[in-house]
């Protein structure tokens, strides 16, 4: 990766930032990271009712990355539980991302 990375021609100010990036992410690993029993019930619960509004259209592995992406995004705030708050701007992200996905897959005629 290094080699790839000095192979490129980065303005040093972009090369700072990455660096600053890559920091920033080195020490949000280390951090501890919990889930109150408040947090993980509204979680099941928003789970439970994604599924019964239409149970072929999330399934755990959905849920999974809805909790990364949660994970992320509260410790990108500083914040080392999950919040109610960040649980729902996950979800909003995941509907994006699966509303891009199938305006990707409309344009490429890639309808299943």
């Amino acid at each position: 990766m290094e080699e790839y990375l000095s192979s490129i021609h980065v303005h040093p100010q972009a090369s700072s930032q990455l660096n600053k990036f890559r920091v920033f992410l080195s020490l949000a690993r280390l951090l501890d990271y919990s889930i109150s029993d408040e947090v993980t019930k509204a979680v099941e619960d928003d789970f439970v009712d994604m599924r019964k509004d239409d149970p072929q259209s999330i399934s755990a592995d959905d849920l999974h990355r809805m909790l990364v992406v949660a994970r992320l995004l509260s410790l990108s705030l500083g914040q080392t539980s999950l919040s109610r708050d960040s649980w729902l701007r996950a979800k909003h992200i995941e509907t994006l991302r699966r509303s891009r996905m199938e305006q990707h897959k409309s344009v490429n005629g890639n309808e299943p």
